[in-house]
């Protein structure tokens, strides 16, 4: 599409890009402007390159050299989003290319690939393969920054925030890739090509371990507040949903694992099959841990975000109510009826005492459910493999973001 070679814009028509992240050997075709201040509120944008061609890939690199900031006209934003589709790696591996600019052009077209994913028609065999396509290349492309510890820095700035089944995915397959290329001992790969494909499908299993959360009502997928006993057992449903939805996508079967186990505990309280450690799967046990320490740090409606310090100090930490916690899980999964019995002795009329008293169980239930919540962040040591968790810590806090030097004296 054509553009004028001037705009004059409050500029809210334009963003604002990185010129070193435009490759000389992929010559763009959309227009690249510069921007001057006029007044408050006024800004002059002068178009700087309107067709690449017409200059020699030299001449190109030393303009982009020489460049803060340039700016695209969102009338060519798909134009843009294609040309960094195509050259993503260039972008994620270059190393003048601030680490937070990375991660806000990776997370950008990740989310784009995961809504993507999750509006697919998975009925249908190819179009259930068109998404894990899509989102297999994606990460071939970033696999070298997503497995770089490096990159955790870009991630930090998305710790914290709130609590979205996109760009949870998003983070799930990043950690994933991140801990698993860092802790390559665990795995008896010899090939370095084998083991990137092993990486990959790591990484694809995180971006998709909850797309079977598109089974489950909206009612109970948005609700505000915390589950009751019958939408725990509800929600837990979606590992089933999200293999079924991915087993004609030719994942592989080590994918397909972790995203039905990624609920299991370590002593066996977990689902959907209730496996205990050495039935549990290596990358399974992996997208757990990262699982639940993503959704520790995220904030919802019933809860604030814990920092990475804190979620991995209840994670690590024994439980010293287990046996109560447990019994209310126990309760929760098998949707029983609270185990309490409400009077009313007034002299209510007959209907009125029944509705009373069916409140008052329901009011009990609930704070079973509260008290649940907060008996699991006295410790959650019993979910996970302790030697893993362990090796997780010591990965992340290699990042100069993450800090969880304390938490290792403390676990020494």
């Amino acid at each position: 599409m054509a553009l004028a070679a001037e705009f004059f814009d409050d500029g809210s028509s334009f963003h604002a890009i990185d010129p070193m992240s435009i490759n000389p050997e992929y010559l763009t075709n959309f227009s690249i402007y510069e921007r001057y201040y006029i007044k408050k509120g006024k800004y002059r944008f002068r178009c700087l390159l309107v067709d690449t061609k017409s200059i020699t890939k030299e001449r190109l690199t030393q303009l982009l050299q020489t460049w803060d900031t340039v700016y695209i006209h969102k009338k060519q934003d798909k134009d843009y989003t294609e040309y960094i589709k195509n050259n993503l790696e260039f972008i994620l591996t270059h190393k003048e290319i601030d680490v937070k600019k990375k991660t806000s052009t990776l997370v950008h077209l990740s989310n784009d690939a995961v809504q993507k994913a999750f509006k697919t028609n998975f009925s249908s065999a190819e179009g259930s393969a068109k998404a894990v396509d899509n989102i297999k290349n994606l990460i071939t492309q970033a696999m070298g920054f997503l497995s770089d510890i490096k990159s955790l820095d870009g991630m930090v700035d998305l710790v914290g925030h709130d609590y979205d089944t996109h760009s949870h995915s998003i983070k799930v397959g990043w950690l994933m890739a991140t801990f698993i290329n860092a802790n390559r001992d665990l795995f008896p790969i010899q090939s370095t090509s084998n083991f990137r494909q092993f990486l990959i499908q790591a990484a694809v299993s995180g971006f998709l371990h909850d797309i079977g959360k598109i089974k489950i009502p909206k009612n109970v997928i948005n609700k505000p507040g915390k589950l009751n006993n019958l939408e725990y057992v509800i929600i837990q449903s979606h590992t089933a949903y999200s293999t079924s939805l991915l087993f004609e996508a030719k994942l592989s079967m080590d994918s397909l694992k972790a995203i039905l186990y990624h609920h299991e505990n370590d002593d066996g309280s977990g689902y959907p099959c209730g496996y205990r450690s050495e039935q549990i799967p290596m990358m399974a046990k992996i997208c757990h841990i990262v699982d639940v320490f993503d959704a520790l740090t995220s904030k919802r409606a019933y809860k604030e975000a814990k920092t990475p310090y804190q979620a991995l100090t209840i994670m690590a930490g024994k439980n010293p109510y287990l046996d109560t916690l447990q019994k209310f899980e126990n309760e929760a999964r098998k949707n029983k009826r609270t185990p309490v019995t409400a009077i009313v002795r007034d002299d209510y009329d007959s209907k009125l005492k029944r509705l009373r008293e069916k409140e008052m169980i329901e009011e009990e239930a609930q704070k079973r459910v509260e008290a649940r919540m907060k008996l699991r962040d006295k410790g959650m040591s019993h979910c996970f493999d302790r030697q893993l968790l362990k090796r997780f810590i010591i990965t992340i806090n290699k990042a100069d973001s993450f800090d969880m030097s304390g938490l290792l004296k403390r676990k020494a």
